[in-house]
């Protein structure tokens, strides 16, 4: 159960940063991979786009710009003191004639996978100028404990609201989705209930990362208790991530993206 809801926990960091219940995930975390010291993990391959970005492509909504061809890095110090290094890049594709954007990161703490490796892969799609997450998979290797998670989500889950609402304060959406676990040697197991992510815009904010200054919007979620607070900058997307237990993420490198302040 521990390395279930570790690699639940860790996934939601990384692909949705929903959960704030992460002192544990990062005690855990620690704890294995001290009691498997042993065990040798390979560094995975970076991953990179599968064709470079077309200057002309123009994505339909500039807080979470898909843009094929792209990059996008960042540093995640957790709670406990591991560093993750994390890798986002995002394909095109074509499923049943609709166009899809293919999103995979890819997260390997600083010891060069002792720890944590996972791979993310997320799919969504446009309507209009807003973003909806269709399906969502982590494979993990948590000191060495392989998993693998399926988040099931409902049908026309929002994971960006348009520009316009992102403009006002208060502006609220939600999504929702369930968990599929798979461990090697188990059986599937789904959760009984649905976990629901609520957002809120909290409005306009100066965020300084190492890679500059971006003029941001504050976008909060909330899972019952846990919060998180995410700082998306028009054209770029995400560069800044705090948690209410102390992780935090901050944008280090990009490309194929361009701010549009």
């Amino acid at each position: 159960m521990r390395l279930i809801m570790t690699t639940m926990l860790l996934a939601a960091i990384a692909a949705s940063g929903c959960n704030g219940t992460k002192t544990n995930v990062n005690n855990n975390a620690s704890s294995n991979a001290n009691a498997n010291k042993s065990i040798v993990v390979s560094a995975p391959t970076p991953i990179r786009p599968e064709a470079p970005p077309n200057p002309a492509f123009k994505p339909c909504n500039p807080y979470f710009p898909l843009v094929p061809g792209s990059v996008a890095k960042y540093v995640i110090n957790y709670s406990s003191g591991i560093v993750g290094d994390l890798v986002v890049v995002v394909d095109a594709a074509e499923e049943n004639g609709r166009k899809v954007f293919v999103q995979r990161s890819q997260l390997v703490d600083r010891s060069g996978g002792m720890q944590i490796v996972q791979t993310i892969v997320r799919k969504f799609a446009c309507d209009g100028d807003r973003v909806y997450i269709l399906s969502e998979e982590t494979d993990s290797n948590i000191a060495g404990q392989v998993s693998k998670t399926e988040f099931e989500y409902r049908e026309n889950s929002l994971m960006m609201t348009d520009p316009k609402s992102m403009g006002i304060k208060g502006s609220t959406w939600s999504h929702a989705f369930r968990t599929i676990y798979h461990n090697p040697g188990q059986p599937p197991s789904r959760s009984d209930t649905p976990t629901i992510i609520g957002f809120e815009v909290q409005g306009p904010l100066d965020v300084t990362t190492a890679v500059g200054t971006f003029k941001t919007v504050g976008v909060l979620r909330k899972v019952a208790e846990n919060l998180v607070a995410d700082y998306f900058a028009p054209g770029i997307g995400l560069v800044k991530r705090q948690s209410k237990e102390g992780t935090s993420w901050e944008i280090k490198e990009y490309s194929g993206l361009k701010s549009q302040e």
